[in-house]
């Protein structure tokens, strides 16, 4: 069937198309009338806009009954529910004690309502609330939010603050003991795949330092036990790879780290031992370093050997100095989580 715009028309939908402001659902509407105007199939329209033919026949139709102004009309769907009236309580019942899944926030819909939704109605509800599907987040039962607080913007910043204009290096100092083994994850397949598990309590330690800004990680390892030396061994590399430069080393409460060896050589090489609060992971960044070499070098992954175990995660590390550098800078970034200070947060 032939379908022509009026040149007026084709003069309006130009006009309209130049604004880069309008909604994409419009703009791919008025695209639609130009193409088929110009005799481009109803298919190829479809396939070029990324929508269905009938779509683009109702772009066609609503365009015929009623010119520009029923294709400017805006038709988006916004239906009404019988919880509407019970929206205030429901939020109000959900801040107070969140729900695990569908089923149990349709319980709770019926007991606020005394009304009978079903999943998809409870979803769209949920939704409606602002409400989504999020995974909680874990504290240490301990951890003080105020004193995390101050800790950051007393202690820690200054440092930062320094460091970003050239005149400090800091470090974020750790250790992970990576157990010789795959760590389990989900995978998308046909069938349940089952990973070897190795054998022993085999153990790779891995002690890191991140610089803060330029992201470069340096390490010091060993398969049998982290301790003070190792702590030490650490801050001399530190200071050889910045040698004219004040350092500050946020770390932990560690035994070995907070001993009088590692306090003397801290003192002997003019690096500044910034030891964290209690219970607070979440101020050290090298934690989500460890937490990518575990989900990129062992996640569903079995090793021969504890060899090639140690080689998988050296690697891993050194590629976060080269080819991976660009995504540490976004996952190592000076954003920190503190522990909520609002009580209904916290389970």
């Amino acid at each position: 069937m032939i379908f022509e715009l009026e040149q007026q028309d084709i003069d309006d939908v130009d006009e309209a198309l130049s604004d880069e402001e309008l909604p994409n659902r419009f703009r791919r509407k008025l695209l639609a009338l130009k193409m088929r105007h110009s005799g481009v199939p109803l298919r190829m329209i479809a396939t070029t806009l990324k929508v269905t033919i009938r779509s683009v026949s109702n772009y066609i139709a609503e365009y015929r009954d009623g010119g520009l102004e029923a294709t400017f009309e805006d038709r988006a769907y916004s239906p009404t529910s019988a919880a509407d009236p019970y929206l205030e309580r429901l939020e109000k019942s959900f801040r107070e004690s969140p729900v695990g899944n569908a089923r149990q926030a349709r319980q709770r819909i019926i007991d606020v309502t005394e009304i009978e939704f079903s999943l998809t109605q409870t979803r769209r509800i949920m939704k409606k609330l602002g409400m989504r599907y999020r995974m909680t987040g874990q504290v240490p039962g301990k951890a003080d939010g105020d004193e995390q607080l101050e800790f950051l913007n007393e202690k820690l910043q200054p440092h930062l603050d320094q460091a970003r204009r050239g005149k400090r290096k800091v470090f974020f100092v750790d250790a992970a003991h990576f157990v010789m083994g795959a760590v389990m994850g989900m995978l998308w397949c046909f069938e349940r795949v089952f990973v070897r598990g190795a054998s022993g309590r085999q153990r790779y330690n891995v002690l890191g330092a991140v610089d803060s800004q330029t992201k470069k990680i340096i390490t010091v390892t060993n398969d049998t036990y982290i301790t003070a030396p190792n702590v030490c061994q650490l801050l001399v590399k530190l200071r050889r790879s910045s040698r004219d430069t004040p350092i500050t080393v946020v770390l932990d409460n560690a035994r070995y780290q907070k001993c009088g060896l590692v306090k003397a050589k801290a003192k002997e090489l003019d690096i500044k031992l910034l030891y964290l609060p209690p219970y607070s992971p979440n101020l050290n960044i090298i934690e989500r370093l460890w937490r990518f070499v575990r989900q990129d070098a062992l996640k569903n992954t079995y090793y021969e050997s504890f060899g090639a175990f140690k080689a998988a995660i050296d690697g891993k590390i050194n590629e976060a100095n080269t080819s991976l550098k660009g995504r540490m800078k976004s996952l190592l970034t000076l954003q920190f989580q503190i522990l909520p200070s609002e009580p209904d947060r916290i389970l």
